[in-house]
């Protein structure tokens, strides 16, 4: 029976929606902070705050508007009817890929931007296609343990998600962006798990993939190599490529235990061009410096009972397809966090991979905002004598 549109509301997960909301805006108060000019003398207060919250900042706020909008019209599409189009779903995402290598604006050495010079924003396809890798992934996934005990045991029931993942961590490849590629391939790794796949088939898999580092250490480009490098030792090329890295280390460190506070004139990423990418890869070491290490730590906590509480919603979903679109979401945001917060501390190498709903960046948030009103979708059409998680 079709449950209500009043029942649906009322279902709405909290808990998720607060913190979800809080980190974005926050997002938007801290790329103000790391992109402000400063107080200058004389100038009034409102003249103040509104330089604050202009140019990326401002432009972030109305990416945030337009990501709870799309958010919301997620909400309330049942995601069982979206189901039914996946399958179109899978090859508009292939065709977007594709044709932003023909068509797409060339930065930072990728052609991976579709970019609109009227509107002075650039929309990132590889971004917003791992909603869509989510969906192929957790449908092909479903098809094989729903209405079973067991999970994946035979090679043929694989072969629809490696191919599938193939093609889209493919195109992105070409751009070449090979952080993004990778988040396609740990989505789809993190579900095998989670869809009991047997050993002898994870077994060779891992295998595989580990007799395959070779083969892509040769297709990486001289400054991803580079990147590696530097991962290993950033004083090798201080002036180069290992630049930013021991600068986004000195930043974070600098703030000590409370930060030098939000907006503070004595902020190291006040001067000019002192950590370049403040307010998007290296965007947590910005704000580290600025609330400290007790501060860092509370938003570390705020990501991990995001996350957490994401897993405890799939517990809780009706079916398997709703349980693995949530999972999806999860890890999806897990690697993101991992990835970046590692990076900005040394710790991981530097892939260009957002801090989900902080770093500047309208595809980036528009996709976690979909993700996880995905996953808040799966959790309002729950079945109604499912036992609820605390």
């Amino acid at each position: 029976m079709e449950v209500s549109k009043n029942t649906l509301r009322k279902r709405i997960d909290w808990i998720t929606v607060t913190l979800t909301l809080g980190l974005a805006v926050f997002g938007v108060i801290c790329i103000a902070s790391a992109t402000s000019a400063g107080y200058e003398e004389g100038q009034s207060a409102m003249a103040y705050i509104g330089s604050l919250f202009s140019g990326n900042a401002l432009r972030q706020l109305i990416f945030l508007g337009i990501s709870i909008a799309l958010a919301v019209a997620v909400l309330f599409v049942d995601y069982q009817n979206i189901r039914q189009f996946v399958t179109y779903i899978f090859w508009g995402a292939a065709a977007v890929l594709a044709a932003v290598l023909v068509f797409g604006s060339r930065q930072r050495g990728m052609t991976g931007w579709f970019y609109f010079s009227a509107l002075g924003v650039g929309i990132q396809p590889g971004e917003l296609c791992k909603i869509a890798a989510i969906l192929v992934y957790a449908r092909e996934f479903a098809k094989v343990t729903e209405g079973r005990t067991m999970g994946i045991s035979h090679w043929k029931e694989l072969w629809p998600v490696v191919w599938k993942c193939g093609v889209l961590a493919g195109l992105v490849v070409l751009q070449p962006d090979f952080g993004t590629a990778m988040v396609y391939v740990v989505i789809a790794a993190a579900l095998l798990f989670m869809a009991k796949t047997s050993w002898k088939i994870l077994g060779p898999l891992l295998g595989g993939g580990l007799a395959c580092l070779p083969l892509i250490w040769l297709v990486l480009t001289p400054e991803q190599k580079n990147r590696v490098y530097v991962f290993l030792d950033p004083t090798r090329d201080p002036e180069g490529a290992g630049y930013n890295v021991l600068r986004a280390k000195a930043v974070s460190s600098s703030g000590g235990l409370f930060g030098k506070g939000l907006f503070s004139t004595d902020l190291l990423t006040q001067k000019s061009n002192y950590l370049p990418e403040k307010h998007t890869d290296f965007i947590f070491s910005s704000t580290c410096e600025a609330i400290g290490f007790i501060g860092a730590l509370l938003l570390v906590l705020c990501y991990v009972m995001l996350i957490v509480r994401l897993f405890q919603l799939s517990m809780r979903a009706k079916d398997d397809f709703g349980a693995y679109l949530i999972l999806g979401v999860a890890f999806m945001l897990l690697f993101h966090f991992i990835e970046n917060v590692g990076m900005n501390i040394g710790i991981m190498p530097v892939t260009g991979i957002p801090l989900p709903f902080i770093s500047y960046g309208g595809s980036s948030l528009m996709t976690s905002m979909a993700g996880v009103a995905l996953a808040i979708n799966v959790d309002m059409r729950r079945a109604r004598n499912h036992k609820l998680l605390l």
